[in-house]
């Protein structure tokens, strides 16, 4: 029997993103559809091989726990709120194993933080959703947090989540066969690519502002660093180098609303961010 050139391991830890599932499995599907061959395969795995509860309260059978692959050429992990929590000792260790052994290692919505853990984002450019970034930043703080929908980093691919991961997926199946193949697949599926970087009109939250103008990016920097304990407007457009009233201007044109607004909606996001995932 034929066996794939690029097999994927798909890691589901508790709270996966359905979304994302259907995202992986359609694409790899689909590239072989494409191809003729079964040049993609895919293994579920859990943390213990039992069924997976998703974010959508769906239950889910697995083929095998993660343990058991030794080897893994691709490695997708799929999780949402609290991903850390699912970190052990022993899924930390097998993701270092297959980084040694030269896995690209692949991360959607909050997996980033398990890997963090893992000691596996160290001066890596990765992607993370908003929430999670206002969530968990102390987790990830070792990585450069990307103003991007997804990114491909060496063998480290990271999605934003929600449809970004198909983004993700694509860029990792172009790499491993052809670019055009990756077009192909995102025209059967009626799909116009993201582009990388997030357009701040279409944008509200905190993690993931493009950043234009430099000192309206280190104000928004500013305000992210101090959620808890805020600072005053004006010692934040001193540091940011940027008088107040151009401040505002330049708020108000950008985001429609003053930097007061604009913070105070940080920080209204990041309580209700904490009061659902923590």
């Amino acid at each position: 029997m034929q066996t794939s050139s690029h097999s994927f391991v798909l890691l589901l830890l508790p709270r996966f993103p359905l979304l994302s599932l259907a995202i992986c499995t359609e694409s790899l599907r689909l590239a072989n559809r494409e191809l003729g061959r079964a040049a993609f395969s895919r293994t579920l795995v859990s943390l213990d091989g039992a069924p997976v509860l998703s974010s959508s309260g769906i239950n889910l059978p697995v083929d095998a726990s993660v343990l058991s692959v030794r080897e893994a050429t691709n490695v997708v992990l799929l999780a949402s709120y609290q991903a850390e929590e699912a970190a052990t000792p022993e899924l930390l260790t097998w993701l270092r194993k297959q980084d040694r052994q030269g896995a690209t290692i692949g991360c959607v919505d909050g997996a980033p933080a398990v890997l963090a853990k893992a000691g596996l984002l160290s001066g890596k450019k990765i992607a993370v959703h908003h929430e999670s970034i206002a969530a968990g930043l102390d987790l990830i703080d070792e990585a450069a947090l990307l103003d991007q929908m997804h990114a491909l980093d060496g063998r480290l691919a990271s999605s934003a989540g929600g449809m970004a991961t198909l983004d993700m997926m694509l860029d990792l199946i172009g790499r491993l066969e052809e670019p055009t193949l990756a077009d192909r697949i995102a025209h059967i599926l009626n799909y116009r690519r993201l582009p990388q970087r997030i357009d701040p009109k279409d944008f509200s939250g905190d993690g993931a502002i493009q950043r234009t103008d430099r000192r309206l990016g280190r104000m928004i920097e500013l305000m992210q660093a101090h959620l808890e304990d805020p600072l005053p407007l004006d010692k934040i457009c001193q540091v940011a180098n940027l008088d107040p009233t151009t401040a505002r201007r330049v708020f108000k044109k950008r985001f429609q609303c003053s930097p007061f607004d604009y913070y105070l909606r940080l920080r209204h996001e990041r309580a209700r961010s904490l009061l659902q995932n923590s």
